[in-house]
């Protein structure tokens, strides 16, 4: 099992356990022994000290889904200035 924030491979535990831990609130998968004690752990804390709730739903597909989002919009706006602009040199589109 890979490691949903590094990539690298989930370590086993001196118990048995290969699952790894709960990636969360960086991520929705789960994460290797190091990710969890260098990234994930202080996440939280930080979340905890600042007073404000684990988000339920990992910042990295929040952020993943944001820039998506962006892209998208940024897409549909050159394209609807584009046909704008072919609309003006046509001469269809008149300013009042």
């Amino acid at each position: 099992m890979k490691c949903s924030i590094c990539t690298n491979d989930i370590d086993v535990q001196s118990n048995g356990w290969e699952e790894g831990h709960c990636a969360l609130p960086l991520s929705n998968g789960r994460c290797c022994t190091l990710c969890n004690d260098t990234e994930v752990v202080p996440m939280r804390m930080a979340f905890i000290q600042s007073g404000r709730s684990i988000p339920k739903e990992g910042l990295k597909e929040i952020i993943d889904s944001q820039r998506k989002a962006r892209a998208l919009a940024q897409v549909s706006l050159k394209h609807i200035t584009r046909e704008v602009n072919l609309i003006k040199k046509k001469g269809k589109l008149r300013r009042k």
